[in-house]
């Protein structure tokens, strides 16, 4: 399932992000640093990471002044589950900045017991140069810049939001090492509270943070340091002396968020995986996000109706083509990895139909993969070393495989229905006969079912845009599937 998506979104709001300043006019500038008080300059916050009630990790970030700029350190460790499957995650970004905090390099890392994500950035003039994957499986990109860049611990700390009226607005624009993309982002000023702190009652000022839809709440000192932050599925970090952060981490079952960040279903479907038709009432604040996409997937007036299409008859001839990047290698998707060109060759044998060669390579990732929850940035790369992950790496291996085989593809992000609700899901759509057609290798499917919910299309740098739906989604049942 797409729990992965959750945990980008967490990774993000923790630790992840990068962003260039954007200030509207009316919002003060982002002062140099010389003109800064030495405690802005110089920080080392400790947070323990909570989950409702239960204490599940630590978080860490420290400033450092150097001679030539600033050394950021941020870094966490806590513990989830996935489907009843423990994960102990581990993050860390290590970075360094100019004197005005624009971002000169950056090093990212998510250890699961999947594996080892990285992602290495320097920036060089206008552009930013990556390397990122898992293991020895690396792969580089390189994204344009129109403006420099900044971290998010110093972006925080350094505007001037403590003399700012409720209402201010700051505007930001995010790059993120997980999703490999620019973003837009606004901070708003809501105003003074007196909280907790790890020493006692601290004034600060409470501000809202909203990144694709995602809100997030801060509650700022005076000196720049944060004492609280709030996130989605009742996550927050709460500042804590170094001993007490790092203490009592709840060691009983872990939160699964699988369990917590489901879609609740007011009915139930019997046979999932066989139906062929589903018409479901949509509810609650994201239902605007379920996308009309005919003819396998419509939305009127609240009402979700989704039908199996038909796979296209072998040696039907194409009547449109596909976008040209669908065929092409993109971020996770390393269709011109000679491996997996090999691989691709190997299953299509002598076929040459793009019909039958989808289901060899669908029922193929399908048998060749290990199931199992994964907590990680996906590439198919990494994939076909390790033959084992969740929906995540069976819809990148296929999605390159089927492109190194001549057939355009994408990965697609939504949900599917399992027992009692709607999980969050990565499968395909393959170009076949001249129109997309749903694919899903967990299944073995070809078309998929019914339950299939589509939400968004992009591989795993897209899927940051499924935290504006977390939470905020509910199903009921008009028609049983057929």
């Amino acid at each position: 399932m797409l729990v992965t998506v959750v945990v980008v979104v967490w990774l993000g709001l923790l630790a992840a992000l990068v962003q260039k300043q954007a200030t509207p006019p009316e919002a003060p500038p982002l002062p140099a640093a010389a003109d800064l008080p030495p405690e802005r300059l110089a920080t080392d916050e400790w947070f323990g990471i909570y989950q409702g009630d239960r204490k599940i990790g630590w978080a860490h970030r420290s400033i450092t002044k150097v001679s030539d700029g600033l050394a950021v350190r941020d870094d966490s460790s806590f513990r989830l589950a996935m489907l009843g499957t423990e994960q102990r995650v581990q993050t860390s970004l290590v970075a360094e900045t100019d004197p005005t905090y624009t971002l000169k390099g950056f090093r990212f890392q998510l250890v699961s017991p999947a594996a080892t994500f990285s992602a290495d950035g320097e920036i060089e003039g206008d552009r930013v140069s990556i390397e990122h994957g898992s293991g020895e499986a690396r792969s580089k990109l390189e994204i344009p810049l129109k403006e420099p860049i900044h971290l998010p611990t110093t972006l925080r700390a350094k505007l001037a939001l403590w003399d700012a009226e409720p209402g201010a607005r700051h505007g930001a624009t995010v790059f993120s090492p997980l999703t490999m993309k620019n973003e837009p982002m606004t901070i708003v000023v809501e105003g003074r509270e007196t909280i907790p702190g790890p020493n006692g009652p601290v004034e600060t000022v409470r501000i809202a943070e909203d990144h694709q839809g995602l809100a997030a709440r801060a509650w700022i000192a005076k000196d720049g340091s944060t004492i609280r932050e709030e996130a989605t599925l009742g996550f927050r970090l709460e500042r804590q002396a170094p001993e007490v952060a790092v203490a009592d981490v709840d060691g009983s079952a872990p939160v699964d968020l699988a369990l917590e960040s489901r879609i609740p279903l007011d009915g139930r479907i019997e046979s999932p995986r066989e139906s062929s038709r589903l018409r479901l009432a949509v509810r609650g604040a994201a239902a605007a996000r379920i996308p009309d996409d005919p003819p396998r997937q419509r939305v009127r007036d609240g009402i979700l109706e989704i039908e199996r299409e038909p796979l296209p008859e072998p040696d039907s001839l194409a009547s449109t083509e596909a976008p040209e990047e669908l065929t092409k290698p993109s971020p996770f998707i390393e269709s011109g990895d000679a491996e997996i060109v090999t691989v691709a060759r190997e299953v299509a044998g002598d076929e040459t139909d793009h019909t039958r060669i989808a289901r060899k390579l669908v029922d193929w990732v399908g048998s060749e993969l290990t199931q199992e929850p994964s907590v990680t940035i996906p590439s198919a790369r990494a994939v076909l070393a390790t033959k084992r992950g969740d929906c995540n790496e069976h819809a990148v291996l296929l999605a390159a495989l089927a492109r190194a085989a001549g057939i355009p593809a994408r990965v697609v992000a939504g949900a599917t229905y399992a027992d009692d609700g709607f999980y969050y899901h990565a499968w395909n759509e393959l170009w076949l006969g001249g129109r997309w057609v749903s694919a899903d290798a967990i299944f073995r499917q070809l078309p998929a079912d019914a339950t299939h919910v589509k939400f968004l299309t992009g591989g795993p740098e897209s899927h940051l845009e499924l935290a504006d739906v977390v939470g905020r989604l509910e199903f009921a049942t008009v028609e049983s599937p057929s």
